[in-house]
Formats: structure tokens, sequence, C-alpha cells
């Protein structure tokens, strides 16, 4: 099969559109929600900050109150029996071991709160920027979008690691694995099909009858089910994983 030069040219400039569009449309968005995220969450931690150094001016407002407090009572209740004076003592340690218990409680319950609250807006982040890329993802899609990344993945399979090769030619060798499933987001020409047969069968080492088939929720791309193993060249099943990669994280 001869090269078609300007066939090539297009496809190179289709593929250096689709990264600028990329770049311009998705990366910088996606940076411009994660950094308005973190301006919040350090927003909600200033505030945090700035209660508990409230908390800790009224502890020791308290705590001088109470000592000069303690000091008046001792000077007006000198002449009290020493019995009196040691249940009293024991009555204050009581209630200002009730206090701090009661304090650090509630300093548990507020990092609690802020921890929810920081959890809840990276998740609203999260999906908004994986929806939004999504949405503008469907919108660029196209049968030419289809055809360049199975021509990518053509390239792949020609210069697949020996490891990956013997783990796709074991998934196709066991006897009853006689086809494979090809899913497109778009409608695959003859030739594109061939092509695609005919690399797959290079490294499997076999001929394997192919059944293709359409879903538009690929977006853009296509998914081999072969035997047990799934080659994953599309939009979708790209987003899923960074997805599940971002709420490893």
């Amino acid at each position: 099969m001869q090269l078609d030069l300007t066939t090539f040219i297009l496809e190179v400039l289709n593929f250096l559109v689709l990264v600028w569009l990329l770049k311009r449309f998705l990366y910088k968005p996606v940076l411009s929600v994660l950094d308005a995220r973190q301006q919040r969450i350090q927003g909600e931690m200033r505030k945090a900050a700035v209660l508990q150094e409230d908390a800790a001016r009224l502890k020791q407002q308290y705590e001088a109150r109470l000592a000069d407090w303690n000091t008046e009572r001792e000077i007006a209740k000198q002449s009290l029996e020493q019995e009196l004076a040691r249940e009293r003592d024991t009555g204050m340690k009581a209630i200002q071991q009730s206090l701090a218990d009661e304090e650090a409680k509630n300093r548990v319950r507020a990092a609690s709160a802020i921890a929810t609250r920081e959890a809840e807006l990276v998740r609203n982040a999260t999906s908004g920027a994986y929806r939004n890329a999504a949405a503008m993802l469907r919108r660029m899609a196209s049968p030419a979008m289809t055809l360049a990344i199975l021509n990518i993945l053509l390239d792949d399979l020609a210069s697949l690691s020996e490891k990956r090769q013997e783990e796709l030619h074991k998934a196709a060798h066991p006897e009853n694995v006689t086809t494979m499933e090809v899913v497109a987001a778009h409608a695959l020409e003859e030739s594109a099909q061939r092509k695609l047969g005919d690399a797959v069968a290079k490294v499997c080492g076999k001929p394997l009858q192919a059944t293709f088939k359409t879903d538009t929720s690929l977006i853009a791309g296509l998914r081999i089910s072969l035997g047990e193993s799934v080659l994953h060249a599309n939009l979708a099943d790209e987003l899923g994983y960074f997805r599940s990669q971002d709420k490893n994280v």
C-alpha cells in the first residue's frame, strides 16, 4: 500500500490541532479549578487558625480570672477548716478537668468539620472538572479523531514491548479464542478494519475474526476485547483512568 503524503500531512496537522486544543481548553481549565480549590482550602485553614487563636486567648483570660477568683476566695475563707479547703480544691480540679475535656472535644469536632468540608470541596471540584472535560471532548469528537487514535494504536502495536506481546499472544492462543470484538466511537472504513485486523493478528500470532460495533459513549477511539485481554484506546476510558487515579491520590 503506497503512502499518501497529503493524507499523512493532514493527519499530522489534525493531531497537532488536537494537542493544542487539549492544552488550551482542557488542561488550563482543570488547573484553574484546582488552583481555586486550593485557595478555598487555604482560606478555610486560615479561618480555623484564627478561631484557634481566639479560643486560646479566651482560655488564658478565663484561667487568669479563675486564678484571681481563687486568690480572693482563699483570703476571704482563711478561717475555714482544712478539710473544707481540701474539698474545695478537689472540686476545682474536677471542674478544670471537665473544661479541658470539653475543650479538647470541641477542637476535635472543629477539625473533623474542616476535614469534611475540604473533602467535599475536592470531590465537587474534581467531578466538575471531569464532567466539563468529557463534555468538551464530546463536542470535539469526530470520525477523523477516531481514525487518528486508531493510527496511534497501530503504531503502538508495531512497537510493543516483548512482555506485552507475550501477554497478547497468550490471550489469543486458547482454542476457544477465535474472534475479537472491536467497539469504536465512530464507524470504521473497511480499509481501517483490515489494517487493525492485520496488526492484531501479527502481534497475536494468528488471524482472528473481528466483529465491529459502534458506541458513541467512547467519545473518540476504540476498545478491543481479545479473550480476557482488553486494549483501551479511547478518550472515555482515558478520562475514567485519570479520574480513578485522582481519587486514589
